[in-house]
């Protein structure tokens, strides 16, 4: 949500004067109207870089400590890496409790051993702290200052900075006792008077911490951040970056400390803390990385653009998952557990499929595959499928488009959808109904590249387009509009797209 928009739904009049508290010359004479003006005037000040660097020294240098603990915890563990980056102001207060504790059980089972990569840089930090914290439980913010810049030196991340303190009994306080929601409330209003969080009411009425976009691409340009810790995982799942070579070739050219032996879901837990999504797809010179040609294909995969440079296609695949959401699915629909597996029935990994008890019979797969292509429809994109006559020879799903129709087949393979295997079939589809065809979707894993020559020979004597879309782009697609339009009906003349699927022209 940007700026603008945050502004004009603060909550009330104490939250707009608590923001307009930082760059707003005169704020406590202004109405409402007149602040909520006033911000807008002066919201160049509020995402300034140097500003926003001052503001946010101003936290975690503060001579309160409550401040300098909570206020990282909010920005950066918990905002930064939450969809749309505003949360419920009660869950905020939660997650920070959750991750203050996720630091205390980390403790509990910490060691520093040998075997550690960086282990005389954490025994060198431990000393440190130790000595700092032999003064009265109290370290002032000169002191903290001075171990900021030491925990940097020594290449110590955050989380283990925090872990170290919490060995000590120090972390989140004195005792490892977790902050109250009154204090965790107080910092929260500090951070509005610095121009950094802000108050907003949703449409349902609940009031919800945010941070507005310009402020947060100033708080990742700070930072160094290029994607949401979901999205990064999410991103380390995809098969070019399965190898476990390619993985520890890219953190030895990383130059980091590292240990010599890791598990594939080590190595990928280390590139997450310690590694900007960039380089993983880049590497660290021309020479490095995926090819262009992977990333090429795997911008196909996303319905991304791929006229580009290797520069421009990481850009946008880091884009894409920085923005990628996930759903919460309705367990009182079956089809939402059909749904969650979607990939997976779309590629028939029956193995897979089989342990997680989800087919009993290989036919199960293309009849869930179905059956959660309807539930995106008719759920997701809220589109209802047209009934069609039981009995009949017919695509899987068809949808009224205007005074045509929109067809979908869904295929689901083990390898890649050769179309011209199944053009007879959805011709005769096409031909025979009694309606005009505009858009015939195939649905399926992934497509070979002669597909794209089959449709086209088709569209050049028929008026109906032939568009390929594949399982992980429809579902991600009806997630992310799901998340932004709630129950607003998807327009299907997005559908109208030639040859394979782009999802990146699409306005959510």
């Amino acid at each position: 949500m940007d700026f603008e928009v945050v502004v004009q739904n603060i909550s009330t009049l104490n939250d707009i004067k608590r923001v307009a508290n930082a760059y707003v010359f005169d704020y406590r004479s202004l109405n409402k109207e007149e602040l909520v003006g006033a911000l807008i005037k002066t919201k160049k000040q509020y995402f300034d870089i140097d500003n926003v660097i001052k503001a946010y020294d101003q936290m975690i240098f503060n001579d309160n400590r409550d401040y300098r603990v909570i206020a990282p915890v909010i920005i950066k563990e918990v905002l930064l890496n939450h969809d749309d980056y505003m949360i419920e102001c009660k869950s905020l207060n939660e997650e920070i409790n959750k991750y203050q504790q996720s630091i205390s059980n980390r403790a509990a089972e910490f060691t520093i051993t040998k075997n550690q990569h960086n282990k005389e840089e954490l025994e060198m930090m431990r000393f440190v702290l130790e000595a700092a914290w032999e003064n009265d439980d109290q370290i002032s913010r000169d002191e903290k200052k001075l171990l900021f810049k030491i925990q940097h030196k020594l290449g110590i991340t955050e989380e283990e900075y925090r872990i170290i303190q919490a060995q000590l009994g120090m972390y989140p306080q004195k005792k490892n006792v977790l902050h109250s929601n009154d204090q965790i409330n107080d910092v929260k209003k500090e951070l509005q008077r610095v121009g950094l969080l802000f108050q907003v009411r949703n449409d349902d009425g609940i009031d919800c911490d945010i941070i507005p976009s310009e402020i947060v691409l100033t708080l990742k340009s700070i930072f160094g951040i290029e994607m949401k810790k979901s999205g990064y995982i999410k991103m380390l799942e995809d098969k070019r970056l399965k190898s476990k070579a390619y993985l520890e070739a890219i953190i030895e050219k990383s130059g980091l400390n590292h240990p010599n032996k890791m598990q594939v879901k080590d190595l990928k837990v280390f590139i997450i803390e310690n590694i900007k999504p960039s380089n993983v797809l880049g590497g660290y010179s021309s020479r490095d990385g995926l090819n262009t040609g992977d990333l090429i294909d795997w911008s196909k995969d996303l319905g991304l653009t791929t006229n580009k440079t290797k520069d421009q296609l990481i850009a946008q695949i880091i884009q894409y998952y920085d923005e990628f959401q996930e759903i919460e699915i309705d367990n009182e629909d079956p089809r939402a557990l059909y749904f969650e597996y979607y990939e997976l029935l779309a590629g028939r990994k029956l193995e897979e499929l089989r342990s997680k008890g989800l087919i009993q019979k290989d036919l199960d797969c293309e009849r869930m595959f179905e059956k959660a292509t309807h539930y995106i429809f008719e759920t997701l994109l809220n589109v209802q499928p047209v009934q069609q006559i039981k009995g009949n020879e017919h695509p899987d799903g068809v949808l009224a488009f205007n005074d045509k129709l929109i067809m979908w087949d869904n295929k689901s393979k083990e390898t890649d959808v050769n179309l011209k295997d199944h053009m007879i079939q959805f011709d005769r589809y096409i031909k025979t109904s009694e309606k005009s065809v505009a858009v015939f979707m195939v649905i399926g894993p992934s497509f070979t590249d002669s597909s794209i020559q089959e449709q086209t020979q088709y569209q050049l004597t028929s008026d109906t387009i032939i568009t390929l879309i594949t399982a992980q782009q429809l579902k991600e697609m009806a997630i992310k509009w799901n998340k932004a339009r709630g129950k607003e009906a998807f327009p299907l003349g997005y559908f109208k797209q030639s040859g394979r699927f782009l999802t990146s022209i699409i306005n959510y």
